[in-house]
């Protein structure tokens, strides 16, 4: 039952179709441009002027940005024939999207112009993808911004899901 579950969420919400995720580009974005702005505040010398922003969806919203994300993102595809060898997966949505699932993001300043920050994914310390070597789950802010520099720098919702794209000019 857990596998044919996690099998659909796959297709459906997770890595099975690269659009499944692109569906987060502007829930991404809007997470990125709040952490730069509390940065900026802080730099500045004012008062971060929203300390925490709460935004309530379900494991359909979630599952899809954690995606984007690369977390939970497996060697092998999940497929109806390949059961057996998905035994060790990390793709499975009754852990990573419970009820009552959340994502949390903290941005801790250490001094010295070094900001880091800290997923959260269900109250539990997760890495981000590609940068376990760091201080514990808790990398600088500056590398988490480089490892999404392509996201951070398109990910456009609008040009990713429009039905038709304009004819090329030339």
């Amino acid at each position: 039952m857990e596998y044919a579950n996690d099998l659909k969420q796959f297709w459906k919400r997770g890595y099975g179709h690269d659009i499944n995720s692109k569906s987060s580009c502007i829930l991404f974005h809007d997470l990125f441009s709040r952490l730069e702005k509390a940065v900026s505040d802080h730099k500045s010398g004012q008062k971060v002027t929203e300390a925490v922003t709460v935004q309530v969806g379900h494991a359909e919203t979630l599952l899809p940005l954690l995606t984007l994300l690369g977390f939970f993102k497996d060697n092998n595809r999940m497929t109806s024939v390949n059961y057996a060898a998905q035994t060790r997966r990390s793709f499975r949505t009754s852990l990573i999207v419970p009820y009552a699932a959340n994502l949390v993001l903290v941005l801790y300043d250490c001094g010295n112009d070094d900001l880091r920050l800290q997923p959260l994914l269900n109250e539990k310390r997760v890495d981000f993808p590609g940068l376990t070597n760091q201080k514990a789950s808790m990398p600088r802010f500056q590398d988490v911004k480089e490892l999404y520099r392509e996201l951070l720098q398109g990910c456009d919702f609008e040009s990713e899901c429009q039905l038709f794209r304009a004819p090329a000019e030339g």
